[in-house]
């Protein structure tokens, strides 16, 4: 059974990659307390990911991650 394919937004700032966890808040170190913010479509992720780059003058980019790799908090 292959799982589905999950999308969420990340932003490299001085070579250290920061992931979206919620709203707009990113971190760079991912924990029970902070889990990632992931997205079932793309498209969903380029609209959020277009948003914070437009409001918050950021450089984000939406990349796909493999659920195999996804951990449950």
């Amino acid at each position: 059974m292959k799982l589905p394919k999950k999308w969420t937004i990340k932003e490299e700032i001085d070579g250290t990659t920061w992931w979206i966890i919620r709203g707009g808040a990113f971190t760079n170190s991912i924990t029970e307390k902070y889990p990632h913010r992931f997205f079932e479509s793309k498209e969903e992720a380029d609209v959020y990911s277009s948003n914070l780059n437009r409001r918050l003058n950021k450089k984000t980019e939406v990349v796909n991650v493999d659920s195999v790799f996804i951990k449950p908090y």
